[in-house]
């Protein structure tokens, strides 16, 4: 189906004249609701038994019911292109991306100028399935090629976009986690090296292995820590940004930072423990002599 939208011409019994109410519409044939499984909340869908419904019958969604103001819409006078009833109240369902609110919705009944024609296929022999409706077609119209999508296929290449950016996030963020830890490594074992000698002083004044492993290991948590508060808001910032393009989206609390700064100061004491642990367990004679 393919949605439009009305502003100027929407009108229902008890309108407040002054305002103005953008309204996506499109039309469908008489299956279009039985076939796409959309729940009813109200009222009846489109049908061949009512003459009237190919000419002035209306199915519109909740977020429309609501933005009239009313209890109940069946029944009631809706006017876009033409004057007409409202039949039926259909659930709310995504009919653009899911970047976007769910809009007032109304559709009609037409026979002419369709574009496109959805069929719900069996599930169990879906090659059999598609043969049948490619002969069928073929024979009804052999003037046109056949050509078919799957509705799930065409969602996937919505947000397939989504996915890949998600992937390549993920990707440098472990390249730059790796890279970071490849530092710290690098820097504990000059920073172990450089105090050598006062590690050994320190041993043979009674300091402990664990002890001094915390002394190692806490200048640093103390950076890994400062880095972190200033990336908090930063990050917080760039976040929010994007989020915004979301109609439908997570929100990102504290909760969310003190976890990501928690993971980041465990997996630094991690990548120095080894250097660390290596100068607190190192004889103090070989480390006096050190020069």
């Amino acid at each position: 189906t393919n949605i439009g939208s009305n502003s100027g011409g929407v009108d229902w019994d008890g309108k407040d004249p002054s305002v103005k109410l953008l309204v996506s519409f499109t039309s469908v044939d008489f299956d279009y609701i039985e076939t796409m499984k959309i729940e009813l909340i109200e009222g009846r869908s489109f049908s061949k038994e009512f003459s009237t419904d190919t000419s002035s019958a209306y199915m519109i969604n909740e977020e429309l019911v609501r933005r009239m103001g009313a209890k109940s819409a069946v029944n009631k006078r809706f006017k876009m292109d033409a004057d007409g009833t409202i039949i039926g109240v259909m659930k709310d369902f995504h009919f653009l991306s899911l970047q976007q609110n769910i809009e007032p919705l109304a559709i009609t009944v037409t026979t002419k100028n369709i574009n496109y024609l959805l069929i719900r296929l069996t599930a169990g022999n879906m090659p059999a399935g598609i043969d049948f409706v490619k002969e069928t077609w073929n024979r009804l119209v052999p003037n046109y090629p056949f050509d078919y999508r799957f509705v799930d296929e065409v969602l996937d290449q919505q947000y397939a976009g989504w996915g890949r950016v998600s992937e390549l996030l993920r990707y440098f963020a472990i390249l730059a986690i790796l890279i970071a830890c490849l530092g710290l490594f690098g820097l504990a074992s000059f920073t172990a090296e450089q105090r050598t000698k006062e590690i050994g002083v320190r041993k043979v004044l009674g300091a402990s292995i664990i002890s001094l492993i915390i002394l190692m290991s806490k200048e640093f948590s103390k950076w890994v820590l400062i880095a972190n508060i200033i990336a908090w808001p930063v990050a917080y910032y760039i976040m929010n940004m994007w989020l915004k393009d979301f109609a439908y989206r997570i929100e990102i609390g504290l909760k969310t930072f003190v976890l990501a700064g928690s993971l980041a100061i465990i997996i630094a004491l991690l990548t120095v423990f080894y250097q660390s642990l290596k100068a607190a367990t190192a004889n103090p004679a070989d480390s006096l002599k050190y020069e």
